[in-house]
């Protein structure tokens, strides 16, 4: 974890002296900023172990305080064979397309600055992932590696560093989600995952 931080320290010093933080790195310049649309289209997928993220914003209404979007991150499903999911999505997507094998860990918000504001978990219908147990998801969240992954590796690096460097608050958010969890699935059963007032349930600072 300690290599993890000098490595975040050292990225984020060359984001500082580029100028350029990671939110334009992400969204193109050149074309308006579509709300709830992926950044980049199809998401950005590591070659080796599938790993991924987007980042996406909601609509002002519905952000943190100060919020302009958060990236969403996962790992992939291959990595959780013999696991039993707390729950699973269809075979298509309520748009159609197919489901994608993904585990949702965390999002990370950005503010309007393009600095980093909070870790966070969401709900199951935000995702549509195969939503896993926090044990399980722990030990596996080492395994997170954008390396070699397309686009800015500026960007790839620097959220690689990020999750490594968080790795025991991401953990510790993890578990809170699954206790909450708990609680709600006490009245509402399974119909939880999909409900729409349950959307983020657990959430840490940014704190380094």
């Amino acid at each position: 974890m300690e290599n993890a931080l000098e490595k975040l320290f050292e990225l984020t010093g060359q984001i500082a002296k580029e100028g350029v933080s990671l939110v334009p790195r992400v969204v193109p310049a050149d074309a308006p900023f579509v709300q709830y649309e992926h950044y980049p289209k199809g998401d950005c997928i590591a070659p080796g172990n599938k790993s991924r993220w987007f980042y996406h914003a909601h609509k002002p209404e519905e952000r943190e305080e100060g919020e302009h979007g958060h990236f969403h991150m996962f790992l992939p499903l291959d990595m959780f064979k013999g696991v039993k999911s707390l729950f699973n999505p269809p075979k298509k997507l309520p748009n159609g397309k197919p489901t994608q094998g993904v585990v949702h860990f965390g999002a990370l918000s950005f503010d309007l600055d393009g600095m980093p504001l909070s870790w966070f978990t969401t709900n199951y219908w935000v995702t549509y992932e195969y939503f896993m147990p926090a044990d399980e998801i722990a030990s596996r969240l080492k395994l997170f590696d954008m390396k070699d992954a397309p686009g800015d590796p500026l960007v790839n690096d620097w959220l690689t560093a990020a999750v490594h460097s968080f790795h025991d608050p991401i953990v510790e958010m993890l578990h809170e989600r699954d206790v909450f969890l708990a609680e709600k699935k006490k009245d509402l059963g399974h119909a939880v995952f999909q409900d729409k007032s349950v959307e983020i349930m657990s959430r840490v600072p940014f704190d380094i």
